[in-house]
């Protein structure tokens, strides 16, 4: 057995291959509307497994984007299951970063640049070059690794949500393992790797209200019905005057922290002053400060106008009345609310108050998932984190993004799913300038291989 720190310098030494490799998988614009490049980075990703020695499979969801897999044991029997996604949003405009390019990775200082090089394509393949390099040096793994990739988890995952249905058991088959770990963590400013013991739910709505038959100059504006006004009205019924969300029963099924959770959260380092500076705010809604901050985004649902059209304003001024007008909603969701039932919810609301005409259609619905940190796995994780990060692990409540987590919950009601990864507060997500520091990257894929061998007690004189 050769020591940990062969398979480290493995890393170092072989960082510029995997520079590279994530500037291809990162050139590929795989968005919910690009087909073609969704195709090229399934075909890198399979390429990429099958040059490690991993058989790539593939499984075709019908209308929607295919499922990739790989596996390979290890000398113990125990088994971590990788959780990535390969699509990802929108660049945006080039113009807002500050490489002028959202998909060609470059570096600035310290940091990598490029959509999907933290959410998710950097994450996923920090597991991937972790096992290359355990398996260039040692030629086997201390336990068993499966990798399951998903497509379109930026839409709501609607391909394996439908493949975790309709082929049940193989779903099944493929999430079985000792423990899961999700998409991704953070590293904070001062170097603690954090992890995740939960991911949030979600549901979305896309809202519709159509008055006229057409549109109508504005001089008829007091008589005719004017959309963009009806569904403002309606979108204000949503909060009361304490900026709470109004539908009845909303916080009815709300699992409020205990006292474990409640100790958990008052340890986390959150630094709300700091994260208001960065968003360039005077202050938070309704003055909140301090520890109330932190309380609101980690253990109180919410929801969020995410985007209204109507009237075509963007395309070209015109003095008309909208006779058709959208919004989205976004309803970020806490253990043990139900996504159905906020719909249902949602829909009495609007009938209760007269809006019984607005169009609702849901997609990219998430139960939210909880997994105690008092599991055998925390330890070990936070033997692993020391050894590669040289700093503590910071436990964070929850991953506030939402996912499909309880689809593996669904087929196996035990599986821990904890998150971890080489992402910061400042990796900035869906915006512009998404990035990931070089060393976080290094040592991300150095705890991963920590980790593989704190998890099978046998190869602990590795460490």
């Amino acid at each position: 057995m050769k020591s940990l720190s062969a398979i480290f310098e493995y890393v170092d030494t072989h960082f510029p291959e995997m520079y590279q490799e994530l500037g291809e998988i990162c050139a590929y614009r795989s968005t919910a509307e690009n087909e073609e490049d969704r195709n090229q980075v399934r075909d890198f990703l399979c390429r990429k497994l099958d040059s490690i020695g991993i058989i790539p499979q593939q499984y075709p969801v019908e209308n929607g984007n295919s499922i990739i897999y790989g596996e390979l044991s290890g000398t113990d029997p125990h088994r971590i299951l990788f959780y990535n996604h390969y699509d990802v949003v929108d660049g945006g405009d080039p113009k807002t970063w500050h490489t002028n390019t959202p998909y060609c990775l470059e570096t600035v200082q310290d940091k990598m640049y490029a959509r999907g090089i933290s959410d998710d394509k950097g994450s996923l393949l920090t597991r991937v070059h972790a096992v290359q390099a355990i398996l260039a040096v040692e030629r086997k793994l201390p336990v068993g690794v499966k990798f399951l990739w998903e497509g379109d988890e930026e839409i709501g995952s609607p391909s394996m949500a439908r493949f975790a249905k309709e082929s049940r058991e193989t779903f099944k088959r493929l999430a079985e393992a000792d423990v899961c770990l999700w998409e991704n963590g953070r590293v904070d400013e001062e170097g603690h790797p954090w992890v995740r013991y939960g991911v949030r739910g979600s549901c979305c709505f896309n809202l519709t209200v159509r008055t006229a038959k057409a549109e109508a100059h504005t001089r008829l504006s007091a008589v005719v019905p004017n959309a963009a006004w009806r569904l403002c009205e309606a979108l204000a019924t949503l909060k009361d005057n304490e900026g709470r969300i109004a539908m009845e029963g909303f916080y009815d099924r709300v699992k409020w922290p205990d006292q474990e959770d409640q100790k958990i959260l008052d340890e986390f380092p959150y630094d709300a002053d700091m994260e208001k500076r960065n968003l360039g705010l005077a202050e938070y809604l309704a003055g909140t400060e301090g520890n109330e901050v932190k309380k609101k985004i980690y253990t109180e649902p919410c929801f969020c106008v995410c985007g209204l059209d109507a009237g075509g304003l963007f395309q070209k001024p015109k003095g008309i009345i909208p006779n058709v007008a959208r919004a989205m909603l976004s309803f970020e969701l806490v253990a043990d609310m139900d996504p159905d039932l906020v719909e249902r919810q949602l829909r009495e609301h609007f009938c209760k108050h007269g809006f019984g005409d607005i169009e609702i259609e849901s997609w990219g619905k998430n139960v939210p998932v909880k997994t105690p940190v008092g599991i055998p796995f925390t330890d070990q994780l936070r033997e692993a984190s020391e050894i590669a990060f040289g700093k503590p692990l910071v436990i964070e409540p929850l991953q506030l993004g939402p996912g499909p987590a309880h689809l593996f919950r669904s087929v196996w009601p035990e599986l821990p799913i904890v998150g971890i990864g080489p992402g910061n507060n400042s990796s900035n997500h869906h915006g512009p300038n998404e990035n990931l520091k070089i060393e976080d990257y290094k040592k991300a894929v150095k705890q991963c291989i920590a980790l593989l061998y704190t998890y099978d007690k046998e190869s602990e004189e590795a460490l």
